[in-house]
């Protein structure tokens, strides 16, 4: 993890404002500053979850993370849907633990083949999976585990400390306070100053700072309370969460996902909870897999997450560093309404002849047939889909839930199975009575899933401020 790890950064600051004007910062820390935006957001909220500065931040997604939690594996279409919920991967595991502090809490990718794989014909057990909870197609758990070297498993280099893992260039930086990072020159620093008033460094203070992993987790938690990210790491104790407005949806084609029907509180108009079926869970569990570069992306919404689009468009980025993808498994037929790419690697498996170790073999994106000896044999693997139970059930296993639950979602998405406790639970906890509520029957589409995306980002009212322009169109009925 690099915890011991410390950055020196040398601050430029106003005093008479209390601001941080500038950061002059090495490579080694531009390296990790822009390694959060290949971060899913649903660890990104791990990260934070006991950060005594941000208690409410991201609390859509910690409730959706404690919600995958609570909820039984028989909620489930698998087993392995919960637990790749509970330990998020991304496309950038392996390039972030090539730095030298690593923000996830990732362990390397394992992969798993049937037992029966070198037992008989490969051919007929020629699938892979990440989860030794996944069934082959013969319907045996896959717990064979096989070597992948780590550069096999992306397309493009990865990079190493010298040169730079996200970061395109060897230089020192200049980073303003709200995260626009370029390479360091007197040019720079001078549009720098002038863009903010300042003739010289003559009304600043310099400080030298170390930075080690909790000044970085502190400065992850201003990218989504402030537009000034430095100083609220640095020079305040607590940061002003920002002022949320009512947000507008999109303008995009509108295609149907799926039907909820929420409730509405009539005194403030208020969605107090939606009920639903697994297909929009799905697409509320999807949030938790975003890269945060992909979901500010998604949200196309500067002012919502002002520090993070700066870090996206910084000319010091690789471009191979981009994280707009996710892991093929995670993928549902429902939530690629949102038009994700994602990878779906086959890999080819090198098997020398009278094998009878799976150390013994060579798996590789392309295995060079001149390294073949008689008798053996390239079988390729193709990924195993973890969210189908078998071979039998090829008809389910599209998403994380199954789809004959219902769900009830609350305004900060808190996910929990209907049931008639839980039914009757939520009403007493709200201490709201039935005549006090408006039912409506609501169709999500790209767009609201895309308002509520970007409200659950920055407020704990994620239903209330992603839906509300819906429930002055629909007709009402009482409940």
């Amino acid at each position: 993890m690099g915890n011991s790890v410390k950055f020196r950064l040398k601050l430029h600051i106003d005093e008479k404002r209390n601001k941080v004007v500038l950061a002059e910062a090495e490579q080694d820390f531009v390296d990790v500053l822009l390694s959060l935006l290949t971060l899913p957001v649903g660890n990104v909220a791990r990260l934070l979850e006991n950060h005594k500065t941000f208690p409410g931040v991201l609390q859509c997604y910690k409730n959706l993370n404690k919600s995958v939690a609570d909820m039984g594996i028989n909620h489930f279409e698998t087993e392995a849907c919960k637990t790749m919920l509970m330990d998020v991967r991304s496309s950038k595991d392996i390039h972030r633990r090539r730095l030298k502090m690593n923000m996830s809490y990732t362990y390397p990718t394992k992969f798993f083949v049937c037992p029966s794989f070198l037992k008989s014909d490969p051919h007929s057990h020629s699938t892979y999976s990440n989860f030794n909870s996944t069934r082959c197609r013969c319907g045996d758990l896959m717990t064979s585990q096989i070597l992948v070297p780590e550069e096999e498993q992306v397309e493009e280099g990865i990079g190493n400390n010298e040169d730079g893992v996200f970061v395109n260039c060897r230089s020192s930086f200049i980073i303003t306070d709200d995260l626009k990072v370029t390479s360091n020159s007197i040019a720079v620093l001078m549009k720098v100053l002038n863009d903010q008033g300042y003739a010289g460094f003559s009304d600043l203070k310099e400080t030298l700072i170390d930075v080690g992993f909790e000044e970085v987790r502190t400065i992850l938690g201003c990218l989504f309370t402030s537009e000034a990210a430095l100083t609220c790491a640095f020079l305040r104790k607590t940061c002003m969460t920002r002022n949320i407005r009512m947000l507008s949806p999109p303008a995009l084609k509108n295609v149907k996902v799926c039907s909820v029907e929420v409730y509405v509180r009539k005194l403030d108009r208020e969605i107090l909870y939606a009920e639903c079926n697994g297909d929009f869970v799905d697409s509320l569990l999807s949030f938790l897999v975003h890269p945060l570069e992909l979901a500010c992306a998604l949200s196309n919404d500067n002012t919502v997450l002002r520090c993070v689009g700066n870090l996206l468009r910084s000319p010091c980025r690789r471009a191979a560093s981009v994280s707009l993808d996710l892991p093929n498994e995670y993928i549902c037929s429902n939530n690629n309404l949102l038009d994700y790419s994602h990878q779906s690697r086959t890999y080819e498996c090198l098997i020398p002849r009278n094998c009878g170790s799976y150390s013994s073999c060579t798996v590789a994106m392309d295995i060079d047939s001149s390294l073949l000896s008689f008798d053996d044999k390239i079988v390729c693997l193709d990924p195993n889909n973890p969210k189908i139970k078998s071979v039998t059930s090829s008809g389910c296993g599209t998403g994380f839930m199954k789809k004959n639950t219902k769900f009830i979602v609350s305004n900060d998405l808190t996910i929990t199975p209907m049931t008639t406790s839980s039914t009757t639970g939520l009403l007493k906890k709200l201490q709201v009575d039935i005549g006090d509520l408006e039912r409506y029957h609501l169709s999500i589409s790209k767009v609201e899933l895309i308002s509520i995306l970007k409200a659950s980002l920055v407020s704990s009212s994620a239903l209330t401020k992603g839906l509300s322009n819906l429930l002055v169109k629909k007709p009402k009925e009482e409940a």
